[in-house]
């Protein structure tokens, strides 16, 4: 995606905020900070027992499809990534009455040596799976909380909103009338000053990703009424160059770097509710 800014020479057109995540994201340890928000753990096989193993083994080494298929509907993944794998695990009649597809998929499992398979079985899952709850945890460590009825009736300080899923949504469409399909990550509310926002991580380029950025950004393009909008987003999209020196120009990192809404890190969050003061 083509720059309509030089973002080495003409930094100080973008949008304050962008440009501060971005200098955070240069200039100081930005990975290791980022821990705080989203504090990820170590990545540890998760170790099949012997029984087990051994069972998949034999049924791999004896091309006994229907029972290795029958064993691995049990297990919480598959060896590889297979598109079929949760129809045919979950929906009832799908293994028994598409043996084509079935013989396909025992033909990639064969492919592989059995060992390979309980291998990969094993290895540690992806850790961005793990990240839905963290931003909203991190938010309830370090920021005063209020019920509904307490956060309404505040007028002085920094204040999260602490509620369900449900009653917040009610209090932001009916009472705050901003039309959103879901609860906020983020429903804050600084003296009298009411701000929502949607926080993402973003780790890499690509289609869903790019799909995150978008709807963050839709959701700060629609402002309503006097209720501030603002995007939380960290990871890949405050990156300037890759590793060879070059201008990353990925859509994904120019898209949020020339927005002209207020995305912020969220280890930038505290100043900005600060700035409302």
């Amino acid at each position: 995606m083509d720059r309509t800014i030089d973002i080495i020479e003409e930094r100080d057109e973008l949008n304050e905020w962008v440009r501060r995540s971005i200098e955070l994201f240069e200039t100081t340890p930005y990975l290791d900070n980022i821990l705080e928000v989203y504090p990820l753990q170590t990545a540890r096989p998760e170790r099949l027992n012997n029984r087990l193993r051994r069972r998949i083994i034999s049924a791999h080494q004896r091309r006994q499809t229907r029972e290795l298929l029958d064993i691995l509907q049990n297990e919480v993944k598959f060896p590889y990534d297979e598109p079929l794998w949760f129809l045919i695990k979950n929906i009832q009649g799908c293994l028994e009455n598409n043996p084509q597809q079935i013989q396909r998929i025992a033909d990639s499992l064969y492919a592989m040596t059995a060992e390979e398979t309980v291998i990969r079985l094993e290895s540690a899952p992806k850790l961005n799976t793990q990240i839905g709850p963290m931003f909203t945890n991190w938010l309830r460590n370090n920021f005063e909380l209020l019920n509904v009825d307490d956060f309404r009736e505040s007028r002085e300080g920094i204040f999260i909103l602490n509620s369900t899923e449900e009653v917040g949504k009610a209090f932001i469409n009916e009472e705050l009338h901003q039309d959103l399909e879901k609860r906020p990550d983020l429903v804050a509310k600084v003296n009298t000053t009411y701000i929502v926002g949607e926080a993402k991580w973003i780790g890499s380029p690509g289609g869903n990703q790019n799909k995150q950025v978008v709807e963050v950004i839709n959701v700060c393009r629609n402002q309503r009424r006097n209720v501030i909008r603002v995007g939380i987003i960290d990871g890949f999209p405050w990156a300037v160059r890759k590793s060879d020196g070059t201008i990353i120009n990925d859509k994904t990192c120019v898209q949020v770097q020339e927005c002209e809404y207020n995305i912020i890190s969220a280890l930038l969050l505290r100043d900005y509710l600060t700035s409302f003061l």
